[in-house]
């Protein structure tokens, strides 16, 4: 048993081995690129040069690891091709606010990145995780505990919803890969099935963050797989305190739903466009109109904010990730 246990172990090895080997970060004629963790290139990757253990992530000065059995796309992003890798306008955004940021929520946390890079930035801030897939919470606690921050950020095991109940959640993957994708929303294509579904608690956001300290937060992700709109209704209170959000919305009903909700709260927005590296505001022309034109079949981020210095942060982050591409 001993010399079975010694020879798989060695295969492990030498399939890692391979793997850091063949980054192409790592390779000599490699030149910065932000990349996707839906990129096919990302995808092709992990395919061929699987990764089982611990990657180093390393967003401007900040290093954390994650942990991925090749099945956590953030992760294998950062593995692959290398620091400021991940959505990297996006993530340089936040990461410059959450700097100045004393309560942070990271809302669909998947991993965790964001909020151990905003918990990690500033370590005085009050920061949690909002989470309901119970496989990746198991990820994201092994996280956690790796970058000495379990106890330190709330793990909150709620779905969003307007008003307190139960919902069934949709697990869209296999074993193969952690879900980035699970939803409330029941799925409607004839040809698609979860591989698996869970009742999970789901409050408003409203109820979710004074609970844990965050009546007032300063800086907010929301990334809830087509449910943003209904995140946005049960947050009504807070955003009389003008959080600055970091807000992705799937599709044109979406984008329409939730500008009719952050206009009462006098919200500018600004798609982030992780490819182009660039802000782009949304100009008053009608969220119908400024949607086809900028976005269109996209799913982006959006910077949501009033406060005139978190502005100015963002582009701040932009420029570093410009600055990057030589």
């Amino acid at each position: 048993m001993a010399v079975a246990s010694e020879s798989k172990t060695e295969t492990l090895n030498a399939r890692n081995g391979a793997s850091l080997a063949a980054r192409p970060w790592k390779q000599p004629d490699y030149r910065y690129r932000p990349m996707s963790q839906h990129a096919q290139e990302g995808h092709d990757f992990r395919a061929s040069h699987p990764f089982y253990g611990w990657a180093d992530v390393r967003v401007d000065e900040i290093s954390l690891t994650m942990y991925s059995n090749s099945d956590d796309g953030v992760a294998m992003v950062y593995h692959a091709f290398g620091p400021d890798s991940y959505e990297a306008a996006s993530v340089a955004v936040w990461l410059e606010i959450a700097r100045a940021s004393t309560g942070v929520a990271d809302v669909g946390a998947f991993t965790g990145l964001y909020g151990m890079l905003a918990q990690l930035a500033a370590p005085e801030a009050k920061v949690i995780h909002v989470e309901p897939n119970s496989a990746v919470r198991a990820r994201l606690s092994m996280n956690l505990v790796a970058n000495d921050l379990f106890g330190k950020i709330a793990v909150v095991p709620y779905a969003v919803a307007k008003e307190i109940g139960t919902l069934a959640l949709h697990i869209a993957w296999g074993e193969s890969i952690l879900d980035t994708g699970s939803s409330l929303i029941a799925p409607n294509a004839p040809d698609w099935l979860p591989v698996r579904t869970e009742i999970v608690t789901a409050a408003p956001l409203d109820m979710i963050l004074p609970q844990h300290g965050l009546s007032a937060p300063d800086l907010m992700k929301i990334d809830v797989e087509g449910v943003e709109h209904i995140a946005l209704a049960g947050l009504r209170q807070t955003l009389h305190s003008r959080p600055t959000l970091v807000l992705e919305v799937q599709g044109h009903d979406r984008f329409v739903a939730c500008h009719a909700i952050l206009a009462e709260y006098g919200y500018r927005i600004y798609a982030i466009d992780d490819d182009a590296l660039s802000l782009i505001p949304y100009d008053g022309s009608g969220p119908q109109e400024w949607f086809a034109r900028h976005v269109g079949a996209r799913v982006l981020n959006y910077l949501c904010s009033t406060r005139d210095q978190h502005l100015v942060l963002a582009e701040r982050g932009i420029q570093r990730i410009r600055a990057l591409m030589g």
